[in-house]
């Protein structure tokens, strides 16, 4: 998939912008789950000591990456962040599933699911806007 979107470029007008754009937005996915993950460990208080002031602001921090995270999504504009999406399904349905498979573990937990789920969309939005010539490279 992401030898087309390469090979695809051919027929871009600006290729090396297009794949600067969708290398910084292809980043941000992985910046917004970090800073989600950053919010649950402050707020549960995972590997803080009982009374840990410090807590408290690295909540602070973790909802600001969080925040500023979505803002840059928003920037990146929505053609870049349905060609990503179009990345990320196959290798979720392909490679997720078969690590998951091989665990013997449960694929989703519902938050997963959702996420996942809105990804679905996102790429199969993508995909549609490709095929029918509204998104373009």
């Amino acid at each position: 998939m992401v030898s087309l979107f390469v090979i695809s470029t051919y027929w871009s007008a600006d290729a090396f912008n297009f794949m600067l754009d969708m290398t910084s937005v292809t980043a941000l996915l992985p910046y917004l789950l970090v800073a989600g993950y950053g919010v649950i460990v402050a707020r549960r208080g995972i590997g803080y000591e009982p009374n840990d002031s410090e807590r408290g602001m690295d909540q602070i921090i973790a909802w600001i990456a969080v925040v500023y995270t979505l803002f840059m999504f928003v920037a990146a504009g929505l053609k870049y962040v349905l060609l990503v999406a179009v990345l990320f399904v196959p290798g979720t349905l392909i490679l997720y599933f078969w690590a998951r498979r091989e665990q013997r573990a449960k694929f989703f937990t519902p938050v997963e699911l959702i996420v996942f789920g809105v990804t679905v969309l996102a790429g199969i939005a993508g995909t549609i806007g490709l095929l029918t010539g509204t998104i373009t490279p």
